[in-house]
């Protein structure tokens, strides 16, 4: 069994993440939820990203002098094309034998909502 995305939301995006326009391609972030479900099946569970790209990182720098990247995605210029290539990849090379064990394999990536 395998991963299936299903679908993209974001709260930052609310006209869609497909005709989303930041004012600067290199310098963005923005919160992403992906609906994600098991390929052979009904049902999705929500998986949180904040995609961002490296000069936000660089304009934003961790408080601490650190920061754990959880959660993250970073693409190098905005790109929903490409935003959508990433999600659709990780739920390609996501197996197991069950719906548990892929979830769990994906929330090494991002924020399971369980």
């Amino acid at each position: 069994m395998r991963a299936e995305l299903r679908g993209l939301d974001s709260d930052d995006a609310l006209a869609g993440l497909e005709s989303f326009r930041p004012e600067d391609a290199d310098v963005f972030a923005l919160a992403v939820g992906a609906s994600i479900g098991p390929s052979e099946g009904p049902g999705a569970d929500l998986f949180y990203f904040h995609v961002c790209s490296p000069r936000w990182i660089e304009e934003n720098p961790p408080p601490k002098g650190f920061e754990f990247m959880h959660s993250y995605l970073v693409l190098s210029r905005w790109n929903y094309a490409t935003l959508l290539r990433a999600l659709t990849d990780l739920c390609l090379h996501t197996e197991g034998e069950d719906w548990e064990q892929i979830a769990m394999k994906l929330s090494r990536y991002g924020a399971w909502e369980f």
